[in-house]
């Protein structure tokens, strides 16, 4: 009877313990696609909050949310998978990728200073300063988008494929509009997958033992 008792409660026991690690990924996915969507949702709430007149000025208030979002985000997430996760160069690519998503910011910003509460698109030398900082920052955020899709690659974290496509979403959607898109791409996908996969060739299986001798127990 107690043998009974205790194969039944193991064998209860067996599909809970398997299918809460199922969960998880679930669970994560569904967080973080909530987290990377705050971007769109700063940049919306900026945008309705934004007092009147309207102007061009808004469309750069809308960019200084998002964009700040976008930073904000990329960092949290790499603090949660770790830097020391990642290889030296994959980092760098992620620097470069945040320095440039920093400058398109403060361009925005000094346009939007510019040209406070007023109507249509007036032209001032301080503004076209922020414009020319804003248009050096998505040079910048292309080239760290690239270099850190290529390294993601390169160095197996991802597959070939998922590596193309992470280039392809530094362009799509430009780095004006959501930069940095295929960057947080990858990293969302290091996250919620949980799996480390290796920098180097497969691991070497053992063979069968040599003649003459009996393996060690």
């Amino acid at each position: 009877m107690r043998s009974s008792l205790e194969s039944s409660t193991g064998d209860a026991s067996g599909p809970t313990s398997r299918t809460e690690p199922e969960r998880s990924p679930a669970r994560r996915s569904t967080w973080w696609a909530a987290i990377a969507a705050l971007p769109p949702i700063a940049a919306t709430a900026a945008t309705n909050l934004a007092p009147a007149p309207d102007g061009h000025w808004v469309e750069h208030l809308s960019g200084v949310a998002f964009k700040s979002s976008q930073l904000a985000v990329l960092v949290a997430v790499t603090a949660m998978l770790g830097m020391r996760r990642l290889p030296r160069s994959l980092v760098v690519g992620l620097l470069i990728t945040c320095a440039g998503i920093a400058l398109q910011a403060l361009g925005d910003v000094r346009i939007v200073d510019a040209m406070w509460r007023t109507t249509g698109d007036p032209a001032s030398a301080a503004s076209s300063a922020g414009h020319d900082l804003a248009g050096l920052g998505d040079l910048v955020v292309l080239v760290g988008g690239f270099v850190f899709a290529l390294v993601a690659g390169l160095t197996r974290r991802v597959r070939p494929a998922f590596a193309v496509l992470a280039a392809v979403m530094v362009i799509i959607p430009p780095p004006f509009l959501w930069p940095a898109a295929g960057v947080l791409l990858v990293l969302l996908h290091l996250f919620i997958t949980g799996r480390e996969l290796p920098t180097s060739g497969p691991a070497l299986q053992p063979g069968p033992p040599a003649r003459g001798r009996t393996p060690r127990p």
